[in-house]
């Protein structure tokens, strides 16, 4: 035998085996990558890793991975951080030629420092259409908005708390609807434990609801121009029969009571006109931080806090806990308020507060 026909097969086993070894690696490089979660067996991950597509009906829309003639992307900032504001968004765009997109909006944010801004994003998420979480924890779900606020641990230097909110938005107010409230409650309070995570504030037991999500009650409507709103004796405006106002009434709980009006002029773009809220539930009483000075509104009221022509807030101790009496109005509202936006208020928590079992907090009307 010659010796090059001798090196011929040596050559053909060190390929073989060479091609062997680089199926193994390639083998092992793709399980590591499935273990991890990246390319090419991941599933979509969205807002720093919080939410997951996913298969089957449980879950909103906009992650399901089986939606035909549908094209699905994110986009995230950097990942959250004590005292910096971080933004997220699932898009679902339709491919089929409708045209139409869905959309989650997320941010994890201190609260508005500035009085007018905080107060129109408290109307925004106490609006009568959500429901508190169960449990005690401290935030609301609806099928269109959500709002969570992170513990005190997470607040910012200055002492601002830090929301996390969910929205939905789209071409249509159908595509508003994030999903059922369960669903959405789900998409908020992953998003929270991600945030707390990272931002370095996280509490030691997760945020989790274990007790069925309560509903808001049914949509009470202006029953009679000029009479009570929300069934608060004592919340009373002067409109007339052509004014396009509608009244909700939200949470009814010892720790939470809401109330909107919505300016429904637009009827595909309906305002929120008004907000009462009595809020005893720790954190979300922290969502007032800064809104009004320590000093008293004035003779009469018990507790601290101000109230004006289109606002009111005050904080006193009410069946042992401390309570916040809140209300906002646009400037058609206040001009009709019966009789005037200070004894409407100063009546509307003192029967929230009768209700509670607890002394009067406002002057008598």
């Amino acid at each position: 035998m010659s010796a090059g026909s001798a090196v011929a097969p040596a050559a053909r086993r060190r390929r073989g085996l060479a091609v062997l070894l680089g199926i193994a690696v390639l083998a092992g490089a793709g399980l590591g990558t499935w273990a991890t979660g990246t390319w090419p067996f991941d599933r979509q991950r969205y807002c720093w890793g919080a939410w997951e597509a996913r298969e089957g009906d449980r879950g909103p829309r906009v992650l399901d991975e089986t939606s035909q003639d549908e094209e699905r992307s994110g986009e995230q900032s950097a990942p959250p951080r004590k005292g910096r504001r971080a933004t997220c968004s699932v898009t679902l765009r339709d491919t089929g030629g409708s045209g139409y997109d869905e959309r989650v909006e997320a941010e994890v944010a201190t609260v508005p420092r500035g009085a007018k801004e905080r107060r129109g994003w408290l109307r925004t998420y106490l609006d009568a259409d959500s429901a508190p979480l169960p449990d005690g924890l401290p935030g609301l779900v609806g099928r269109t908005r959500a709002v969570f606020v992170l513990p005190e641990e997470c607040d910012s230097a200055d002492g601002l708390p830090t929301a996390v909110t969910v929205q939905g938005a789209g071409t249509s107010p159908l595509t508003a609807s994030m999903g059922t409230e369960e669903e959405v409650a789900d998409l908020l309070l992953s998003l929270a434990g991600t945030a707390a995570r990272a931002s370095g504030c996280a509490p030691d037991e997760p945020f989790e609801a274990v007790s069925p999500l309560a509903r808001a009650d049914a949509d009470d409507g202006l029953t009679a121009q000029g009479g009570e709103l929300c069934r608060i004796p004592g919340l009373r405006f002067d409109l007339d029969k052509d004014d396009h106002y509608d009244a909700g009434v939200g949470a009814v709980r010892d720790d939470l009571q809401t109330c909107s009006v919505l300016d429904t002029a637009d009827v595909r773009n309906p305002v929120r006109a008004a907000l009462f809220a009595a809020v005893s539930r720790p954190r979300l009483t922290a969502l007032f931080t800064g809104l009004a000075d320590d000093g008293s509104p004035g003779k009469g009221w018990r507790g601290t806090g101000e109230v004006g022509e289109e606002h009111g807030l005050l904080t006193a101790t009410c069946a042992g806990r401390p309570t916040v009496f809140f209300l906002q109005l646009d400037a058609y509202l206040a001009a009709h308020a019966a009789p005037d936006p200070r004894r409407v208020f100063a009546a509307a928590a003192n029967s929230v507060a009768d209700r509670l079992g607890c002394p009067a907090v406002a002057p008598g009307s």
